[in-house]
């Protein structure tokens, strides 16, 4: 099937994604291994933890976004973009740019979410807060990538 408007860019954003979220099942593996039986899974804003698991708890984020890049393949892949929600409609002349713009949004965003996955499920193995900063920082670049897309979106597809 020709698809003009996924580029080898976003294959390789998109492979990379699940390079990521292979590494935190690996890291999940290990640590039901090797950690204890018990490891702190929840902490509060001071820091502090508030919640223990046993280590199969590593392996729910991962499990979660796997499902989640996954349904987002299935969409980049399988859907046809006449049934994508666009931020306006497609004007044919300029759809294959337009759409470059969505792709280029979504294997960003799946690339920010897997490398937020793989940060957070390390810092869980280390049995360390993430910190509030981290969670601020991952919001602020999926605002940005958002923003950032559907503003060049417009723009070529208004071209």
């Amino acid at each position: 099937m020709n698809k003009p408007y996924i580029t080898k860019r976003h294959l390789v954003m998109e492979i990379l994604s699940y390079v990521l979220l292979l590494v935190c099942f690996i890291i999940a593996i290990v640590g039901m291994a090797t950690l204890p039986d018990e490891i702190p899974t929840h902490f509060t804003m001071s820091g502090k933890i508030d919640g223990y698991g046993s280590p199969g708890t590593l392996l729910m984020l991962p499990i979660i976004m796997l499902i989640c890049n996954g349904m987002t393949s299935l969409i980049m892949h399988v859907m046809p973009p006449t049934m994508w929600n666009t931020p306006s409609k497609l004007k044919p002349q300029n759809a294959v740019r337009a759409l470059q713009d969505i792709m280029s949004m979504i294997t960003w965003m799946e690339l920010e979410v897997s490398a937020f996955t793989l940060f957070f499920t390390i810092c869980i193995y280390r049995g360390r807060d993430s910190g509030w900063l981290s969670i601020v920082l991952f919001v602020g670049a999926l605002t940005v990538t958002i923003i950032y897309y559907t503003v060049a979106f417009q723009k070529h597809n208004n071209m």
